[in-house]
């Protein structure tokens, strides 16, 4: 089947107002934390026309100190009385993004409520701050705003009554404000479609995660936003970055939306965090400045660059076919034409665009195609016209097109300085005394409170945690908010030792060290590692997550005083040590690799001189992380796909519940570990190394667990070569709901694994 695109004597639709990102949720820190060449390199990767993905719009998020999916954003505002706009990260971003393009559109949302606000005042005060502190630190002027909660509850009386003509009484009148970042449908168009004073307040309508809209919507004459939807998943080609050129071309061509944003901007955050393993851009390894490109960050390119905000959608020519779509925009101020075509199928599909030896020689023979495939990103094809006057394009599979008049598009630069290692060299110290008061040291992702550098009254700078007790926020409608703690290093860190100097402000509550750090779930609790939580009283505890595994007292810890906390971690062992003195040595394998943590309780308790080294001399630190997809593991019997969602390596996984099923690998290393789900499904396998039975695992667990080492094996010659089965029995724990074994990856410590 030919599909025909006729751009002449098309009815004009709809104004299209571009394609940008959100910078939230804790996942831009990182970006902040890269060397600076690097992160000028991914600035104009992401924002300087013409050049790379050449975002148009960017939503900051409204900081309130809660975790809105992967860390937090610290608030502007702790209490009525206290303003520190240089907090966080989304300012300075937007200013570096604004420098890049000068006419960038931006936005801002909030997700959480610092607990202070009591009444709308409060709340407007909390707005017009962050506006004054845009403009008189950042210079910046912001074009839309959100009037309340993304996602959640959303106000008609503090919109139309305190936030409208407060922003135009306090001299941000051009501020527009869209409504409702809701993921629940298009209510607003309903209720400001019986409301005159609603509908006069808010300039656009917006909604998540949907490319349909209603009548009422499409005929109220606002622009209509899809205000938050998916960046890809980097996991399939298809299903991601192509399965995003598919919903940006049927918000418009089914619910005649003209704005698309992206979440997140981009990945700057760790892997362990919940809403991971999505985005055109991964930036996780500033110690060593590496990052890197997903396929859909050229998919983006394929709008981006040929069409600006202000263009229009020609109607006729916009269309869906059974394989992806299509759709055309008109530069109205000097008739340029760009044509996307997308096939998201196995199969060729033939597309014919009429009249185009018109529009080139319109246009002084310009007449550009641009490709991309799973494999070739963003090149120059061939437009080659036919006899008739007509361009016959014949899509490859799964491919996205451009064809357009316009000039000057690139794919970045040739030599972009992006280092090849992702490795965190040990050792590592920090003495938390070098930044700026209100800033957040190198490396660290804040998942609760927030930990930043305060003056000392002598002098000088200390690490301390910030939110108190009567400063709690109230939490983001999808998340809650776990007590404080801050991520910092490399998720392949496997046996080392981490110290740092802690001090309690007060006889109160709790200060903490963890490492091996491989997941945190999206809610309240503690991150999934090994701990030592030392109470104010002298109680300690060692505790696996949640869990307190081993627990003693020592005396009780005097204010002001500081303290030498101490953890390491080799093959199965967990010891810790205080001011120098052994607390305990501890043995447990369920987590095998993983970074470290600075914890808290609601207090403000302070860190100094953290230093993260290796056991000895020439000890192996690290391990290689393979996902269970990878070519060196031999699967045979009857294997599936069970792939996951963030809460697995890659959202990707493997099962299965079949007597007899087999996992195979060979390598050189001290050690290796098998990583995999335990859950109320869970199976037993049996494991063998070099031929010879080790035993029987059972990965029943009542409640899930992820990235848990279901078997793991130490002290191993590196030089010698090591064979692993995994055997599955098909049986099941008398308790269990199933019996399948999940496996999520093999790691290997000092070696890797073998062809």
């Amino acid at each position: 089947m030919e599909t025909t695109i006729r751009y002449a004597d098309s009815r004009q639709g709809r104004v299209f107002e571009g394609i940008g990102g959100i910078t939230s949720n804790g996942m831009s820190k990182l970006l902040m934390d890269y060397p600076e060449a690097q992160q000028q390199e991914i600035m104009n990767l992401l924002f300087k026309p013409k050049y790379g993905a050449s975002l148009q719009h960017l939503k900051v998020e409204l900081g309130s100190d809660v975790n809105t999916s992967a860390g937090t954003e610290p608030s502007h505002m702790r209490n009525r009385d206290d303003f520190d706009i240089t907090r966080g990260y989304g300012l300075p971003i937007a200013a570096m993004a604004k420098k890049i393009n000068p006419v960038l559109i931006l936005d801002a949302l909030r997700w959480g409520t610092p607990l202070w606000i009591q009444n709308d005042e409060d709340k407007l005060a909390y707005y017009l701050n962050f506006l004054r502190g845009a403009r008189e630190t950042f210079g910046l002027e912001f074009d839309y705003l959100g009037p309340d909660i993304n996602e959640g509850a959303f106000s008609r009386d503090w919109t139309v009554n305190t936030l409208a003509p407060g922003l135009k009484r306090e001299g941000f009148g051009h501020i527009k404000l869209v409504a409702d970042d809701s993921d629940h449908g298009w209510d607003i168009a309903d209720h400001a479609a019986a409301d005159p004073a609603l509908f006069e307040a808010v300039h656009a309508y917006g909604v998540h995660y949907r490319q349909d809209s209603t009548d009422t919507a499409q005929a109220s004459g606002k622009p209509l936003w899809l205000s938050e939807d998916l960046a890809p998943f980097r996991h399939s080609f298809s299903k991601g970055a192509l399965n995003i050129a598919q919903r940006i071309i049927d918000m418009y061509v089914v619910g005649r939306m003209v704005k698309y944003e992206l979440h997140p901007l981009l990945e700057a955050e760790y892997e362990n965090t919940p809403f991971n393993y999505k985005g055109i851009l991964v930036a996780s390894w500033p110690w060593s400045g590496h990052y890197r490109l997903d396929p859909g960050f050229w998919v983006i390119a394929h709008f981006t660059q040929f069409m600006q905000p202000g263009w229009v959608y020609l109607d006729d020519a916009c269309g869906q076919t059974e394989s992806g779509g299509y759709v055309t925009l008109l530069n109205p101020e000097t008739n340029d034409i760009s044509i996307v075509v997308l096939n998201n199928s196995s199969a060729e599909q033939s597309y014919v665009i009429a009249g185009a030896a018109e529009l080139a020689a319109a246009h002084d023979g310009r007449l550009a195609l641009w490709v991309t495939t799973e494999h070739a990103h963003f090149r120059q094809g061939d437009a080659q016209l036919e006899a008739d006057g007509s361009l016959r394009l014949t899509a490859e599979p799964y491919a996205i097109y451009t064809l357009t008049t316009t000039s000057g598009q690139r794919k970045g630069d040739e030599e972009l300085r992006i280092a090849s290692s992702t490795v965190f060299p040990l050792p590592y110290r920090d003495s938390f005394t070098a930044g700026h008061p209100g800033g957040n040291p190198a490396y660290t992702s804040d998942q609760g409170g927030a930990f930043e550098w305060e003056p000392l009254p002598e002098g000088g700078l200390v690490l301390r945690q910030q939110v108190t007790e009567a400063q709690i926020p109230i939490d983001w409608t999808y998340r809650r908010t776990p007590e404080p703690y801050t991520l910092l290093g490399s998720l392949e860190w496997a046996n080392y030792r981490v110290g740092v100097e802690v001090q309690l402000e007060a006889s109160a509550g709790y200060i903490g060290l963890c490492g091996r750090v491989s997941y945190t779930s999206k809610s309240n609790e503690p991150p999934e590692g090994y701990w030592l939580r030392m109470q104010h009283t002298g109680r300690w505890q060692l505790m696996k997550g949640k869990v307190p595994l081993l627990q003693g007292d020592i005396e009780a810890l005097v204010p002001g005083e500081w303290y030498a906390a101490e953890l390491s971690f080799e093959g199965k062992t967990i010891s810790a040590a205080w001011n120098g003195e052994e607390l305990f040595a501890f043995t447990d394998s369920e987590i095998a690799s993983g970074q470290i943590a600075l914890l808290s309780s609601y207090h403000r308790h302070a860190f100094r001189e953290l230093r993260i080294e290796q056991l000895r001399e020439g000890a192996a630190v690290a391990c290689v992380r393979y996902d269970d997809v990878s070519e060196e593991l031999t699967y045979a019997g009857g294997w599936r796909r069970a792939d996951g969602d963030w809460n697995v390596y890659a959202r990707t996984l493997s099962a299965s519940d079949e007597a007899g099923a087999e996992l195979t690998f060979r390598f050189r290393g001290e050690g290796a570990a098998i990583i995999g789900k335990k859950a109320a499904g869970g199976g037993m396998f049996d494991i063998y190394v070099g031929g010879e039975y080790q035993g029987t695992v059972d990965t029943y667990r009542t409640q899930p667990g992820f990235r848990k080492a279901l078997w793991s094996i130490h002290g191993l010659d590196p030089s010698v070569e090591t064979e692993v089965r995994l055997v599955v029995k098909g049986i099941r724990h008398p308790e269990s709901e199933g019996a399948f074994v999940y496996i999520d990856a093999v790691e290997v410590v000092g070696g890797k694994l073998l062809d």
